[in-house]
């Protein structure tokens, strides 16, 4: 395992309140990964019984960070629900909340949408462990392009999953919700979807954060959007080998000159420290151009993986398993923490 904890920032830790008082109520993570919707809903007093997770790397992370909670790690798409009971031992329990994000390769935007791609079907694997576990609510997460995505007999997928839920007994809402919004210091949009099998009110939560501060009208204080100031490191804590470079800044200013020629875009996204950082994606790891800290215009690196998890709001004790790679890639594909606990807050409300 690689230990990145000497790249953690001192920041504050009220984020990480964990609401301990009443009932816990119990969750299941499916396609866990590295485990931000788990995190969010522990935040927010939740307890998790049991979690899948296909790869072995990620799981090792989910391991470290819930040591109480059994994963079990091996292909959704091979497994029973009575399989998955029994392997977590969770028969006769009750499963309050299913809580998972599908994994969404096939419907993002920041590649190529290919309608045969098998990750695309896992929303169904979801929907069927809904229909096992009968949880008294759902959450599902995924990327916006699952709102235009099609199957490749040309219907939209979003129609087929409100199908496949009213199907089996849940109503359901989603709803497009920015990260930014509930604190969380990135710009990063993403489709919630939220069931219940009850009579019981589904609600979002109400954002805290705009990008300007103001009072509602009920005298509610809205703050202002957290910066990516409060996650980065100084300049001379940073190693040397986040630093890109000369050769691979000169291939970025040639390939960006390229591509606005033939009226393309670019993802090399320099950080405005003052404002939410750039959507940190599963390819981070590459070459970091989806959000770089640029000093000059010979010095320009990386997030290091703690600023990375930082902005994905995970909190400074967190552990990642796994090369660089793996720990980028993990933290690209997280649900940030933050957003996870709102909503998870809101459904508890319900639930109480």
């Amino acid at each position: 395992m690689v230990n990145y904890s000497r790249y953690f920032l001192k920041t504050k830790s009220t984020q990480l309140n964990i609401d301990t008082m009443g009932k816990k109520f119990t969750t299941v993570d499916l396609f866990a990964g590295a485990g931000g919707l788990t995190e969010g809903f522990k935040m927010a007093g939740f307890e998790t019984i049991a979690a899948n997770e296909i790869v072995p790397t990620y799981s090792e992370t989910y391991k470290l960070n819930n040591p109480n909670v059994k994963i079990f790690t091996e292909d959704i798409r091979n497994i029973t629900v009575e399989q998955f009971k029994k392997e977590c031992k969770i028969n006769g329990k009750k499963v309050d909340v299913l809580i998972g994000g599908p994994p969404c390769q096939g419907f993002s935007m920041a590649g190529m949408r290919d309608p045969k791609d098998p990750r695309n079907s896992l929303f169904m694997d979801f929907i069927r462990f809904v229909d096992g576990l009968k949880p008294t609510f759902f959450v599902m997460e995924n990327v916006p392009g699952i709102l235009t995505m099609k199957t490749a007999k040309g219907e939209k997928v979003i129609d087929l999953i409100c199908k496949e839920y009213e199907r089996i007994g849940y109503k359901f809402k989603y709803k497009k919700l920015h990260a930014a919004d509930y604190g969380v210091p990135q710009k990063r949009k993403r489709v919630i979807f939220i069931g219940t099998n009850t009579n019981k009110d589904i609600n979002y939560p109400k954002p805290t954060h705009d990008k300007e501060a103001y009072k509602t009208i009920e005298g509610k204080q809205i703050k202002k959007w957290v910066g990516a100031e409060t996650i980065l490191l100084p300049k001379n804590k940073v190693p040397k080998n986040f630093f890109l470079s000369e050769k691979m800044i000169n291939g970025f200013i040639k390939r960006r000159e390229q591509n606005k020629k033939k009226g393309r875009g670019f993802g090399w996204q320099i950080i405005d420290p003052k404002t939410p950082c750039y959507t940190i994606s599963a390819r981070y790891w590459k070459d970091g151009s989806d959000a770089l800290v640029k000093y000059s215009d010979k010095e320009i690196r990386m997030l290091t993986p703690k600023e990375a998890a930082a902005i994905q709001t995970f909190p400074q004790n967190f552990k990642f398993f796994g090369s660089k790679r793996d720990v980028y890639t993990q933290i690209g594909n997280a649900v940030p923490v933050l957003l996870a606990k709102a909503i998870a807050e809101e459904i508890k409300k319900s639930l109480d």
